[in-house]
Order: structure tokens, then C-alpha cells, then sequence
């Protein structure tokens, strides 16, 4: 089968090759109506258009390469496998439909590395879950001018853009009235900073808070808890203690995007915002700024 070329579109569209182009290599100096725009990335999407990325590289100096970094650790529970395989995958396939290829790569949350993609030519890196003492140390094998974006992370610095959700919101719709019959659990997020925003968007005492790192100590909680009512953050989590039948009543905030494995009896909360789609236009905006610094808001929160 012949491979499409920008030639083929441009046929196609009946504009010039160099329009073509300037469109899908998104060169931003040009004056080309929005509705030519379209056209272009309808025929590239229909006729299954792929990007020579060396010869990109070569022309525009770019590579088209944007790194994803994710925080693991050993034994991972599934809750947190299914929360960032959402996120990876939306963004993923947003990356590939506007002509980036993706460099995923699992950084051990212990003794994170990098010497696998410190000399990859990355365009911008999104990193998600980082440890609060992590991040610089990270950060700093990255040259400046290339944004790097914190997915699930909190930083007390506003050279980095951070984008999460708006805990403190979705746990204000929930709050029930009696908050001594209720306990919070959450997961035990890398980013300690993360973990106490949620943590101080409720007003519970601290032995009404857990935070769980693996499925035993879920297990335990369940087994031994003493809380009628339970918020629950992460869908997944929610349904295994709706299934356990320890708690009179649930709220799950949902983080997964999977409302659906809940029972009709839990009281859900999901975010109409798309965290996946907030990232990757900051991204894009920040790659056309000259100076991605000077932009005001350094803290998305989707709703």
C-alpha cells in the first residue's frame, strides 16, 4: 500500500504542498484560515497520513517527541495501574492524532533514572506522580525551554505547570452532615503535597484518614474499621469495599473514569473536566510561547 504523502493531501485539499505543510507541522507564523486548517487535518486523519518525523526533525529542528514519565514502585496496587493507564492512554492517543510520537518510561519512585532519555531531544515531557524530593533532581536533566508539565503532582514552584483535579471541590459536594460517622480513603500518592490537599480539603481528624499503599492494608481497613459512612477516592477502590459490605453508605470520588463499576446505591461524584485534554493544551500553548515562564496560572484544576 503507498504511503501517504503531503503531496497526496495537498491534491486532495487543493492547496499548495507548502500549505500543507506549515499545517501539519504546526507552523504558527502563517496566515491560513481555520476551515483550510480542518480540511488538512481531516485528510491527513482519513487517509492515515504518517509524519516523517526525521525529516520534521530535520527541517524544523525539532524531533517531535514528547516524553511521559511515570513514578512507579514494587507491587503497584491495580487501583493506581487503572488510574494512570487512563490518563496515558487519552493522552497518548491526543499525542499521536496531532503528530507527536510518545516516549513512555517508568521511573523507579525510589531512585528515579534517567539515563535511558536524558539524551533524547523531547519537545516537552509530561511527568506524573513525581515524590516531592524527586523533582528536582529530575527536573534539572531537562534544558530550559522545554516545558515540563506535573500530571497528579503538587510543586511549591511556579516555573512548573501542574495540572490535577479539583479534590477540594469534588470532596465539598460529598461532605455528609454528621462527619464523626465518616472516614476518607485514599490512596498513598508519591507526592506527599498532593496527599495533604486532599487530606486538608475534609475536616476529619487524622484517625478518620487512611492512606493505603497496597491491598493488605485495604484489607485491614475494611476488616477492622469502625466508621459507618466512608469517602472513597478512586473508583476501583470503591468498588472493592462495596463489595466487602464494611460501610451503611459510600461516596466515591471518581478518578478513573469508570462511574459505571459502581452500584447504583454509592454515591458518586466524577469530574466533567478532562484532565487528559487540560494537559495537552498546556502543553501546546507553552510551546508557543516564547518565554512559557510568563504565563500567570501555574496550577490547572480540572473541575
Amino acid at each position: 500500500m503507498k504511503k501517504t504523502t503531503m503531496k497526496d493531501i495537498a491534491l486532495r485539499a487543493n492547496v499548495s504542498v507548502a500549505t500543507v505543510s506549515y499545517v501539519l507541522n504546526r507552523v504558527g507564523n502563517q496566515t491560513i484560515p481555520e476551515k483550510t486548517r480542518n480540511q488538512i487535518m481531516q485528510l491527513a486523519e482519513e487517509l492515515h497520513y504518517i509524519p516523517n518525523l526525521a525529516a520534521r526533525s530535520l527541517a524544523n529542528r525539532r524531533t517531535g517527541l514528547v516524553g511521559v514519565l511515570v513514578n512507579t514502585s514494587v507491587n503497584m496496587p491495580y487501583w493506581k495501574l487503572h488510574s494512570q493507564f487512563s490518563f496515558i492512554r487519552s493522552l497518548e492517543q491526543r499525542l499521536t492524532a496531532a503528530g507527536y510520537h510518545t516516549l513512555l518510561y517508568s521511573l523507579d519512585a525510589e531512585k528515579p533514572s534517567l539515563d535511558i532519555i536524558i539524551e533524547r531531544k523531547l519537545e516537552a515531557v509530561f511527568l506524573i506522580d513525581v515524590r516531592d524530593e524527586s523533582f528536582y533532581s529530575i527536573s534539572q536533566h531537562f534544558v530550559e525551554g522545554i516545558p515540563l508539565i506535573l500530571i497528579d503532582s503538587l510543586i511549591e514552584d511556579k516555573l512548573f505547570k501542574q495540572v490535577l483535579f479539583n479534590y477540594r471541590s469534588a470532596l465539598g459536594k460529598i461532605m455528609p452532615e454528621d462527619p464523626s460517622k465518616v472516614c476518607l480513603i485514599m490512596e498513598s500518592y508519591n507526592n506527599s503535597l498532593l496527599a495533604r490537599y486532599i487530606r486538608d480539603s475534609l475536616p476529619l481528624p487524622d484517625d478518620a484518614v487512611f492512606m493505603v499503599q497496597n491491598q493488605e492494608e485495604l484489607d485491614n481497613i475494611l476488616q477492622g474499621q469502625q466508621f459507618q459512612e466512608a469517602i472513597i477516592i478512586n473508583e476501583f477502590m470503591g468498588s472493592y469495599a462495596q463489595k466487602a459490605g464494611s460501610f451503611e453508605r459510600l461516596y466515591v470520588v471518581c478518578t478513573c473514569n469508570c462511574p459505571q463499576i459502581l452500584g447504583e446505591q454509592v454515591q458518586k461524584v466524577t469530574f466533567s473536566g478532562d484532565k487528559t485534554a487540560a494537559a495537552f493544551e498546556l502543553m501546546t500553548d507553552l510551546l508557543n510561547r516564547s518565554n512559557y515562564a510568563e504565563q500567570e496560572n501555574n496550577r490547572i484544576f480540572v473541575e
